[in-house]
């Protein structure tokens, strides 16, 4: 059977940056989709602002005729007489064929009618043109705009279709633009292209000056500014989310330099850099660490490379540049009019959440809970109240209404220009930390004390109004703000219950279904967290100890992970794994030496009492990789006792005194870990 190259172009106006990569994605899976059932091999795809693309190699250009034969009712009950019954003529419509065309075959209870059904045989061209534009037009995205007189809404309008199995036209519409084989290079390359498949059309699209490769354009941007930064002595730093920006900006990316009015670093650095990539896209350039008034523009000009036209796009770039940097200047004079208590005034009239009070309010509550919490943190308890209490006074600012990744380092800069302490300033641009996965930790013990609080008053208040995410949304960040929480609590060190801090919020007390809920859902998080380092029965077996002190559990999840990499882990395992099985139902501890009848059971009870105060104090310091290795030491003594002894004694009296012994030595262990939840690999 013959197969083909598909080829499938779609050609709009500018995607936002933002909706690049997903439409890619979303592309390749919306034509995969119209292919079920239809052989292929390997599936490709591009982007860029003005199209998305792809290639699915080895298309049967025909889908494979089959036959089946499909048994029904018995022969008896689809004739009498001769005649067809309503079983018969059911079964005949149902399979799409004449009642005369039914044949009765012996099936394994006896004769029975069956129908002779083929399916296939559709052409791959049709299969595309019946199912191209509902795909493509059903793709999701953020916002859509409606065009035209048709009413068809997608992100942008579409301007082009190229649409070829095997270098051959498919005959088809999207949104009335009908296909063809011709496409279009960069804005300044103009002329149609004409293409035969995914190979002719990369080569074109790159003589057009059109890279569609998302990935090699990240390379190229790369390059470009490392060698432009290199030539003039200085550094750029690592902007991954301004990068991914520009690559999805341009089509033909060239970097060039420009420069600004060096006046203008009298203003904060961060605040120059946030500008540069909010408004212009641009990247900052750095000398020994310290902000210079040069920075680099990613361009989508081909022509960039030469010096004039380079030249005047400078120009433009820094005479908007300027106009945003001394709107920032103005912004920031204007918010130094005020302190930033005076600040905090007007969030009485910012809505925290609905049916949760003003951000005043928790302005309030963070003072009084990060004071509350500086005992953990080693804080000075004035100035975790001082750092939580300011800790959301500049989001009422000029400046983070204009930039609102700025929110907590204006307020640092506020508060350093009214002489506050520079720890309380650092902790209230650091009470927002971690702000994802694997950003850095507040530094400041009343920076960690403002950023628990933040965390801890958040959940617990969302949780006591019945607000908690549901399936993927989490509209409020609590995911996140749980995953913060632990990690600082985890990387700080600070050894604390979960139970005990829900209880220093001033919402209500931690009881109830939400409350439980809270505490499965941050357990939830937690196990996900320990997951990343240690295998899940490992962690399972842990978290089933019943602790809810994150560093605690850390530190038994880390010694059980260092024991299960020797070599006498599997034999512990067994072992212990056995008691805890035998003891499940044997709650009591309680046994009498004096009754203990044979050899083993006192050897086990000497060893058990040499070695119980020193494995209980190497637990209570989180020392849990000392602790097993006392408690490792008992293995001998039990295997002795299951060899010597029937612990499921007919006599009840030694039965439990048995029990008990081997109850105890279970509860030394699952102050660790549940050895049941270990897997038997």
């Amino acid at each position: 059977m013959s197969t083909a190259e598909l080829f499938i172009e779609l050609r709009c106006e500018e995607l936002p940056a933002r909706f690049v990569a997903p439409a890619q994605k979303a592309f390749g899976a919306a034509i995969t989709k119209l292919l079920k059932g239809v052989a292929h091999g390997e599936v490709r795809t591009w982007s860029t602002p003005r199209r998305l693309a792809v290639s699915v190699a080895s298309v049967v250009t025909e889908r494979k005729v089959e036959e089946k034969l499909i048994t029904g009712p018995p022969e008896a009950a689809a004739f009498r007489d001769g005649a067809p019954t309503g079983a018969a003529m059911g079964f005949a419509r149902s399979k799409g064929i004449a009642v005369t065309d039914l044949e009765i075959v012996d099936g394994p209870k006896g004769r029975v009618i069956a129908a002779r059904v083929r399916s296939g045989g559709q052409k791959t061209a049709d299969i595309v043109a019946a199912g191209l534009e509902d795909g493509i037009l059903s793709m999701p995205f953020p916002k859509s705009m409606q065009w035209g007189l048709g009413g068809v809404r997608w992100a942008r309008p579409i301007h082009g279709l190229v649409a070829l199995l095997g270098g051959e036209v498919i005959g088809v519409q999207v949104a009335n633009i009908p296909s063809g084989d011709t496409t279009l290079g960069h804005r300044l390359t103009p002329g149609p292209i004409t293409v035969t498949g995914s190979a002719d059309w990369t080569a074109q699209l790159r003589k057009q000056n059109v890279e569609p490769d998302p990935e090699i354009r990240r390379a190229s941007i790369l390059t470009q500014l490392a060698e432009r930064a290199q030539a003039l002595g200085t550094e750029t730093p690592d902007l991954p989310a301004l990068l991914d920006e520009v690559v999805h900006l341009t089509e033909c990316p060239v970097v060039i330099d420009a420069e600004f009015e060096a006046e203008l670093l009298a203003l904060p650095t961060r605040l120059l850099v946030e500008s540069m990539g909010v408004h212009q896209r641009v990247f900052p350039l750095f000398l020994d660490g310290v902000l210079i008034n040069r920075f680099l523009v990613v361009t989508n000009h081909p022509y960039a490379t030469d010096e004039d036209i380079a030249a005047l796009i400078g120009r433009g770039n820094t005479k908007v540049l300027a106009a945003r940097f001394h709107d920032a200047k103005f912004f920031y004079a204007e918010d130094q009019k005020q302190t930033l208590a005076e600040h905090s005034a007007a969030l009485s009239g910012m809505r925290w959440i609905r049916g949760g009070g003003t951000m005043a309010e928790k302005a309030d509550r963070l003072g009084t809970l990060a004071a509350a919490l500086a005992g953990l943190t080693g804080a000075n308890e004035d100035e975790a109240h001082m750092v939580g209490r300011l800790a959301k006074a500049d989001l009422t600012t000029q400046m983070v209404t204009e930039f609102p990744k700025l929110q907590g380092h204006v307020g640092r800069l506020l508060a350093g220009l009214e002489g506050t302490p520079d720890t309380v300033c650092l902790g209230i641009e650091e009470h927002y930390l971690p702000r994802y996965a694997g950003d850095t930790l507040p530094t400041t013990p009343a920076g960690q004390a403002a950023a628990l609080a933040d965390r801890i008053d958040t959940l617990t208040g969302c949780f006591s109004l019945g607000l908690k995410p549901k399936g993927s949304a989490d509209p409020l960040g609590l995911r996140r703000a749980a995953n913060g929480l632990l990690v600082i609590l985890r990387e700080a060190k600070i050894n604390a219950d979960l139970d005990t801090l829900w209880r220093t919020s001033s919402f209500a007390p931690p009881e109830g279904a939400g409350w439980n809920d809270l505490q499965g859902f941050v357990m939830a998080r937690l196990r996900a967290q320990l997951q990343d380092r240690f295998a899940t029965d490992l962690v399972d077996a842990v978290l089933a100890t019943g602790d809810n002190v994150p560093v605690s559990l850390e530190a038994k999840a880390e010694a059980m992970h260092d024991l299960s990499r020797t070599p006498e882990f599997g034999p512990i395992k067994i072992t212990f794994k056995r008691v805890m099985g035998l003891t499940k139902d044997h709650a009591s501890t309680d046994y009498t030496p004096n009754a203990l009848v044979d050899a083993a059971e006192h050897t086990l009870h000497t060893a058990l009492t040499q070695v119980a105060a020193s494995a209980t104090a190497c637990a209570d310091s989180l020392d849990f990789n000392g602790s097993l290795t006392q408690l490792s030491t008992l293995k001998a003594p039990v295997d002795a006792l299951f060899d010597a002894v029937m612990v499921m004694h007919e006599d009840e009296a030694i039965r439990s005194n048995r029990l008990g012994l081997l109850r105890s030595v279970a509860d030394q262990f699952r102050r660790i870990a549940d050895f049941t939840h270990l897997s038997s690999d």
